[in-house]
């Protein structure tokens, strides 16, 4: 799952790094704010919250996988096939599920604190991966409090 996040995370600073090359105009220096994705991952209680709920989901359709599993003597290989794309279906949208809820979280505290701050726009920064590099202002501790 926390990879999962670390995936979303990039998206978002993606693109607001896309928006921002495109939408500096004349001598008008661009604010931009960065967060530690590692970080929110770790301290937000938000989020562990959604990913504990999610964990613990995931394991109980893993249970259910595996007891289709068991099953797999007395049901025809249709059957099992079948019912073994159900249930990884139902997983699918479980995880989407759970980062849909991660990425409503964390976009709306962005969008609060890019307007507190005046931010034109808001990266991910990691420590593995830097996006800023200098400069820019570090809005982790904002983010974490506002999942708190």
């Amino acid at each position: 799952m926390k990879h999962t996040n670390k995936a979303l995370f990039a998206g978002i600073g993606l693109l607001l790094a896309a928006v921002l090359s495109g939408g500096c105009i004349g001598d008008k220096k661009a604010n931009i704010g960065y967060f530690n994705a590692e970080r929110i991952d770790q301290e937000a209680t938000q989020i562990k919250a959604i990913e504990d709920e999610a964990n613990t989901k995931m394991a109980a359709l893993q249970k259910e996988f595996l007891a289709i599993e068991a099953q797999a003597g007395t049901l025809s290989p249709e059957e099992r096939s079948r019912a073994q794309q159900e249930q990884m279906a139902k997983m699918q949208a479980a995880s989407q599920q759970y980062q849909m809820q991660i990425r409503q979280k964390v976009d709306v505290a962005l969008d609060e604190i890019a307007k507190e701050k005046k931010l034109d726009a808001v990266v991910q920064n990691s420590s593995l991966e830097k996006t800023i590099i200098l400069g820019g202002t570090d809005i982790t501790e904002d983010l974490i409090q506002k999942l708190k």
